[in-house]
């Protein structure tokens, strides 16, 4: 097995197991939260009698993660990155994908930012909690707006350094990927840029959702790796132009197998002012096995998936591109502790 296959039905059992405690794990009540509150506290006050310079526990929260490790000592060497959930094939339930990560990474030896020093202690803490950042404000006398901020913040600090320490190939457990989330805001530029990684050594083991909205040839030519790497769902928003989604198009890094197909992709793109104008001008008569961007590769048939079934224990929307396919366009919803 190819160390990006699609999980097996064991992984994702595990991976349902996993997201399972992780649900019984969160604080459900205000004396749930002041308890793992009172365990940061406990934990600033052993750091704090080590020297440590951190004069109270937001500071305390934000030097573990400028500075625990975020590297698995007995994992290889391959970084395992994810962003929200999705039902894969054999799942009897949406499963977030930090769980088929987790499930994945125990099996193939993958590093897991939530199993590192810095990721699984900042987990703990559960800082997205409403219930522990009351308590954080009513018990030690911290800011309601710094104890906001302090989770998105610390999140972004230690995915960065997660992402800049990759050796190699690395696999984003993703089927869309939204700008403003941790992988497309944090990690995935710096993996593009990675002199160990770039865009040819950036894998996805599960699929590529179909984007309704998009013609057949055009969403099968994002399907492949390089370009699902350097390309958001928020590019190709059917709220905007064609014409937008063709000047991102344009300034992508491209496979030389995939340049005619990118090419014919761009001009098109670039004749409409609507997605509806743009599939409107497709062509009335076409060959079922194949596509005219990318000869001999079969056109994925449409998903119908379920409407959006919103935040799950702070894992983000069940699917994002369930925002692109189903008209007309949702607000767009923001993922509850931005997926972490």
């Amino acid at each position: 097995m190819s160390f990006d296959a699609p999980p097996t039905r064991a992984e994702i059992a595990d991976a349902l197991a996993l997201q399972s405690s992780s649900r019984q794990a969160q604080p459900q009540s205000r004396e749930e939260g002041a308890a793992v509150a009172e365990r940061i506290y406990a934990d600033w006050r052993a750091a704090h009698e080590q020297g440590r310079q951190v004069p109270d526990l937001a500071s305390f929260v934000r030097d573990v993660a400028q500075n625990d490790s975020v590297t698995h000592e007995g994992r290889g060497a391959v970084r395992a990155f994810w962003s929200f959930m999705s039902q894969p094939e054999g799942a009897p339930e949406p499963v977030g994908h930090r769980f088929l990560a987790q499930a994945c990474g125990r099996t193939r030896d993958f590093q897991v930012l939530e199993d590192s020093p810095a990721g699984s202690r900042l987990d703990s803490y559960q800082l997205w909690n409403k219930h522990v950042q009351s308590a954080l404000v009513r018990d030690y006398e911290l800011d309601s707006a710094e104890v906001a901020d302090l989770a998105p913040e610390v999140w972004s600090t230690v995915s960065q350094r997660y992402a800049e320490a990759a050796q190699g190939p690395v696999v984003a457990f993703a089927t869309d990927i939204m700008r403003s989330s941790v992988l497309g805001k944090d990690e995935l530029p710096r993996l593009l840029a990675h002199d160990n990684v770039g865009k040819d050594n950036i894998k996805f083991p599960l699929p590529a959702p179909r984007h309704g909205h998009l013609p057949p040839e055009i969403d099968e030519l994002i399907t492949n790796d390089a370009l699902r790497a350097q390309v958001c769902m928020d590019d190709f928003d059917p709220a905007k132009s064609p014409k937008e989604f063709a000047r991102k198009l344009g300034g992508v890094e491209v496979p030389e197998k995939l340049r005619d197909g990118h090419e014919a992709a761009l001009w098109r793109l670039q004749l409409a002012d609507s997605y509806e104008e743009l599939n409107a001008r497709a062509k009335p008569a076409r060959r079922a096995a194949g596509n005219e961007f990318l000869p001999g590769v079969d056109v994925r048939p449409v998903a119908r998936p379920a409407a959006p079934r919103g935040p799950t224990a702070g894992h983000g929307v069940l699917d994002p591109a369930a925002a692109l396919t189903l008209p007309p366009p949702m607000p767009q919803q923001q993922p509850a502790g931005v997926e972490r």
